[in-house]
């Protein structure tokens, strides 16, 4: 379990906090451009990064069309003795900024640590799906929403305990923690997007 002093991520958690791929991600462990530890997750193996290896992870997005792999290990690096908010190379001549990516990073910290204090998993609602605290309402369900084009409006009208900040966090944490195993046909498969309509809404069966 991840505490507060030394935190590790997953690399799919790290995809979504860096905005890169999970391919990206596991293709910069794989080559060593950035460190993992092996470790657990919910059971299962996986490799894991701590925070230095997510703001390498963030300076690969914005530096992968400009540097050379090896120029960008360099930097990587570097990140273990520089400043807070710069790193140079090549004696001083090249300096890489680093106070947007930090606020990037942490911002995209804070909205994952709110998404999952907003989310729980029981197996006595609805056999163990991540509902939102305190309804039975699955976060997939709410993101797969989304990607099919449901605004919030539409959902908060549809789904009374919605809150705003659930449908906004919802996409983040179905892409942090995707449902593993063969999918369950689940009730919401193949249904149109939720649209608000002058008359009552029918809301989508998810029990």
């Amino acid at each position: 379990m991840q505490t507060h002093e030394d935190p590790l991520f997953t690399p799919t958690e790290a995809a979504v906090l860096t905005q890169l791929s999970v391919k990206a991600v596991n293709n910069a462990i794989d080559k060593k451009t950035i460190p993992a530890v092996s470790g657990r997750r919910a059971g299962h193996a996986t490799r894991l990064l701590d925070l230095r290896a997510l703001m390498s992870l963030a300076l690969e997005r914005r530096l992968a069309d400009r540097f050379v792999p090896e120029l960008r290990r360099e930097v990587f690096d570097a990140l273990a003795t520089a400043p807070r908010n710069r790193v140079s190379l090549e004696g001083g001549f090249l300096t890489i900024d680093l106070r947007e990516p930090r606020r990037d990073l942490a911002t995209a910290l804070r909205a994952l640590r709110r998404a999952r204090d907003l989310v729980v998993s029981d197996p006595d609602i609805m056999r163990g799906d991540p509902v939102f605290r305190g309804t039975r309402i699955p976060v997939h369900l709410i993101a797969t929403l989304i990607g099919l084009g449901s605004t919030e409006t539409d959902l908060l009208e549809a789904y009374p305990r919605l809150t705003a900040e659930m449908v906004q966090v919802a996409p983040i944490y179905a892409a942090a923690y995707p449902l593993r195993g063969r999918p369950r046909a689940q009730p919401w498969h193949g249904r149109p997007p939720v649209r608000s309509t002058r008359r009552k809404l029918a809301t989508i069966d998810a029990r």
